[in-house]
């Protein structure tokens, strides 16, 4: 949904009310144990109405006996509307997600949870949620990316810096661990470790372009649970299941219990 529809729900007290009334209604019927929130489309001014609502979610949770966690963005300027401190005043777990580093609108290649980028988000939540409170979701995924030489004609067409900054147009798709690896094997690339983001890499020349793919393998998994290990969080979260190969659930338990 849009910003504009996320607050056009979350401002009034009756839609909040019917929103909550709704869900609490079918965790009960179906005997779940738990609400995962997740409103990626929180514009700043609807900060102040989405941590409204989670507070009076968390009251209904509570009276239930209903578990509450809330999913955010690593912490960031653009991102101060989430209030992980609040949140972490008022849930039960604050769930950060750390991945996306490099999404599909990136203009450049580059890793989806670099080591570095998922140890700043952690530090950087830290500050406001307790680690007894605080989860971080890794990814089963990956992105495939696809880099095009701009032409002559591009590059000019190109405002400021931008020409030197990104000569290439970039395209990428996302695989799961096993399809990328049966996708690496098809092109006949070698992987080595890249040691910017210490993750498995590998790269290869077909058709005018270049493929670039940094792995979300359990390699780069095994480092990430280490870290949050390291940092005492509640626990990890993920995105997607179906992605992951099945040694990453006994990996997992090796790190949380």
């Amino acid at each position: 949904d849009s910003s504009e529809e996320t607050f056009e729900l979350l401002s009034k007290t009756s839609n909040r009310e019917n929103l909550i009334s709704q869900l609490i209604s079918e965790v009960l019927k179906h005997d779940i144990d738990g609400i995962n929130v997740d409103f990626e489309n929180v514009s700043k001014e609807c900060g102040e109405h989405y941590l409204q609502f989670l507070r009076e979610l968390s009251l209904k949770c509570r009276q239930n006996e209903i578990i509450l966690s809330v999913a955010n963005p690593i912490p960031s300027k653009d991102s101060t509307q989430y209030d992980l401190e609040e949140q972490g005043n008022v849930v039960d777990y604050v769930i950060i997600m750390g991945y996306d580093e490099h999404h599909r609108g990136s203009p450049e290649s580059g890793p989806v949870a670099s080591l570095a980028f998922v140890q700043k988000g952690i530090e950087d939540a830290l500050k406001d949620v307790p680690a007894k409170k605080l989860i971080n979701a890794v990814p089963f995924y990956t992105r495939l990316w696809k880099e095009v030489e701009k032409t002559e004609e591009e590059l000019a067409a190109q405002e400021g810096t931008d020409a030197a900054e990104y000569p290439y147009n970039v395209t990428s798709q996302a695989y799961g661990m096993g399809k990328i690896k049966i996708a690496i094997d098809s092109a006949g690339a070698d992987i080595a470790v890249d040691k910017a983001t210490g993750q498995n890499y590998a790269e290869w020349e077909a058709d005018g372009a270049t493929y670039k793919v940094w792995l979300e393998d359990e390699a780069a998994l095994e480092e990430k649970l280490k870290l949050m290990k390291e940092h005492k969080l509640a626990g990890v979260a993920s995105w997607r299941l179906g992605y992951e190969t099945s040694g990453v659930w006994e990996l997992i338990l090796k790190y949380v219990n």
